[in-house]
């Protein structure tokens, strides 16, 4: 994201001003789309001006990679949470592969609005997600490939570790384009619930992994 986009906040005020836009932009995102959200929306639920905004801000878009950042900071404990209530000492691989693509089909649709958006803005302004940002998120996303090559002597591709990556990012990149992108044309033509996508993307995990 160019620099001139975000003017970065120098006082304390000015910093808590930034934090309750992000507040307010994160709170509409969780019920309607980005693009039905409008500048008088977010910064009368921020109680600030639009001046004050767009003392900030040199579009509505510009919030996105900073929602961005603040949504990655938060996923990797998030994720580390829904791990440790498992027991992966007694799952199966399929239980294991299971869990995975349901947890992450769950994750998509917790945050589908702001999901939806920030993938839309990332592919056209590739340069928008900062390196920093895309360092952790990388950590992030590795988190379910190396709890599934725990069942590395079960996957039959010989570097397991290498299967569980491509692997997750299979099922990630469908349960991503059903759950945020459900409506265009490539998504509709296959109907599935939700509970019916997350045992799909489960087969679809374990057939791959233990696929010789």
């Amino acid at each position: 994201m160019p620099a001139s986009d975000v003017r970065a906040p120098l006082q304390d005020r000015s910093r808590e001003t930034l934090e309750r836009i992000l507040v307010a932009a994160e709170a509409l995102l969780e019920r309607r789309p980005f693009d039905e959200i409008g500048v008088a929306q977010i910064v009368r639920r921020a109680r600030c001006s639009t001046g004050s905004f767009y003392a900030r801000f040199a579009s509505k878009d510009a919030l996105l990679p900073l929602l961005y950042a603040r949504y990655d900071a938060e996923l990797r404990p998030r994720i580390q949470a829904r791990a440790a209530q498992a027991n992966w000492e007694t799952l199966t691989l399929r239980e294991a592969a299971d869990l995975v693509a349901a947890t992450t089909v769950d994750l998509y649709a917790e945050r589908r609005h702001l999901l939806r958006a920030i993938a839309l803005y990332a592919r056209t302004h590739p340069d928008a997600i900062g390196p920093d940002v895309r360092a952790t998120r990388g950590e992030t996303t590795d988190l379910p490939a190396r709890l599934l090559a725990r069942y590395a002597s079960e996957i039959a591709h010989p570097d397991p570790m290498a299967a569980a990556r491509v692997g997750f990012f299979v099922i990630a990149a469908a349960a991503r384009e059903k759950m945020l992108f459900g409506a265009a044309p490539h998504a509709s033509d296959t109907p599935l619930t939700d509970d019916a996508l997350k045992r799909e993307l489960g087969r679809t995990l374990y057939a791959y992994l233990t696929c010789p």
